[in-house]
């Protein structure tokens, strides 16, 4: 069946939290905006994950009136606790410290995808859930055409932005033509909940092992999300093993400081890559969140850079008359350049660097837990950068109207767009 053309301003592929949010950011500036997801709407409900927002991240959200659905479900990180197994030596980081309430927020990946479902509602983006990209072409008339099929058939989208949100295996950065730098951590991820008898307080524990690191992040109810990076093949045998023996090695593994740990829930297991593309733009088409950057989950830096793209993307294009002008995406991979190779190359360090079975490493992370506890200034960069508290304030989303910041009402699908031919 021939798909009918319609013309919009945007269109967005990856209906996850960055294109999600980059959707509804866009909408409310007033552009016409469609939404393609390879899942269904709903597919977010059974992620195991919860996503721990830095401090900045969450400013960033409260700032565009996102925040306030997310902070009854959100348990705040008061204390960060790094430590390596089989040495003495660890480094803390309190809020109290830093003069804030938060050093971050923990909130449910499922939450996250629920509300920036019901706020894609509320702003008229159109979206196309179950689809696929067939093809990627130039329109001619200053427009890319994207074609998607679905199960009601196949959609032609003429856009004057398509933006790349899906994921570290884009099919849509892939049929772009761009080349990414792929390299695959010896290592998996496990993802599952706990609960401990003793009381978390808001504590998140990074602890570095002979195998990767181990993350407990907290999360509301008393629960804590773990994040425990392994060989692929000592993942096979930990998710082969019934709840009470993944349990008990994870207990060994993490100590007693918590009291005892339980099983909260199902555990999940994701493949672990850095992934880069060589350039972040292409003919009215960009690369946003993983399509441009996949890290290890290492100090959970990964959602909260992804989402400093969002930020910067959505100011330079709602700044701009051509929001797929070359310019406006030059600006825009230029701006982010830095944030990315910096935060890249730190993951990367900690996740191939330093494993604690490495000859150095022990030396390397005792000398840089003592530094980093002693000097203050040190310990302060570090706590800025954790929180993702460089430069990315409110002049970003300068583009952005201001009744929208507040939560204004968007314009209607049908106010905004034309029937298309």
């Amino acid at each position: 069946m021939t798909a009918r053309r319609r013309n919009c301003d945007v269109v967005i592929v990856g209906g996850g939290p960055v294109g999600g949010l980059l959707a509804c950011l866009l909408a409310r500036g007033g552009l016409d905006v469609a939404l393609a997801e390879r899942g269904a709407a709903d597919s977010g409900d059974g992620d195991a994950r919860g996503y721990a927002l830095a401090a900045g991240t969450v400013r960033l959200l409260d700032d565009v009136g996102y925040w306030q659905p997310l902070a009854p479900e959100a348990e705040p990180i008061l204390a960060v606790h790094v430590s390596r197994e089989g040495g003495f030596g660890s480094v803390v980081m309190d809020a109290a410290s830093q003069g804030v309430s938060a050093l971050g927020q923990v909130v449910p990946a499922a939450r996250i995808g629920a509300m920036l479902a019901e706020a894609l509602a509320a702003t008229g983006v159109e979206r196309l859930d179950q689809t696929r990209l067939e093809t990627l072409e130039a329109a001619g008339d200053g427009r890319r055409e994207v074609v998607l099929a679905g199960p009601d058939g196949r959609h032609r989208l003429a856009a004057r932005l398509v933006v790349a949100a899906d994921g570290t295996g884009s099919a849509t950065r892939a049929a772009a033509g761009i080349e990414v730098r792929r390299r695959r951590y010896a290592a998996d991820a496990l993802v599952f909940d706990v609960r401990s008898t003793r009381p978390h307080g808001g504590r998140a524990f990074e602890r570095f092992t002979p195998e990767g690191p181990l993350a407990l992040l907290p999360q509301p109810g008393g629960r804590l999300n773990v994040v425990w990076v392994a060989p692929p093949e000592t993942c096979d045998e930990r998710i082969a093993l019934s709840d009470s023996e993944r349990i008990a090695a994870l207990q060994a593994r993490f100590g007693w400081r918590l009291g005892r740990l339980r099983t909260a829930g199902p555990a999940a297991r994701f493949p672990l890559e850095l992934v880069r593309a060589r350039r972040m733009y292409d003919q009215r088409l960009v690369l946003a969140g993983n399509a441009a950057h996949g890290l290890h989950p290492v100090a959970g830096q990964g959602l909260n850079l992804s989402l400093r793209d969002v930020a910067i993307l959505a100011g330079r294009v709602l700044s701009a008359r051509d929001p797929g002008a070359p310019e406006v995406l030059a600006a825009y991979a230029q701006a982010r350049s830095g944030d990315i190779d910096r935060v890249a190359a730190v993951t990367d360090l900690l996740a191939r660097g330093l494993p604690v079975g490495e000859r150095f490493a022990p030396r390397a992370l005792r000398r840089g837990m003592l530094l980093l506890d002693r000097i203050g200034p040190l310990r302060q960069l570090w706590a800025e950068q954790a929180m993702g508290l460089q430069p990315l304030p409110r002049r970003i989303l300068r583009g952005l109207p201001a009744e929208s910041r507040e939560g204004g009402t968007a314009p209607t699908a049908t106010e905004r767009r034309g029937e298309g031919i």
